[in-house]
């Protein structure tokens, strides 16, 4: 089992900085729908109150 760190500190309405061991990030979004900026970008869609979520990470397309 590993043992992860987070804070989340609200910075402005629907805006929030997250620290974490690998770096910070930044998230955009209401309640049960946010986007989050980081090393890798993610989109997540959750039910409020229930811990139940989906996380996407979006990955760059790729030049050929």
């Amino acid at each position: 089992m590993a043992i992860r760190f987070r804070r989340t500190v609200r910075i402005f309405p629907f805006t929030w900085l997250n620290i974490n061991k690998g770096g910070i990030s930044f998230s955009f979004g209401v309640p049960g729908l946010k986007f989050t900026r980081g090393k890798q970008k993610s989109f997540s869609l959750g039910i409020p109150g229930t811990g139940l979520f989906y996380r996407r990470i979006l990955k760059k397309k790729k030049n050929f």
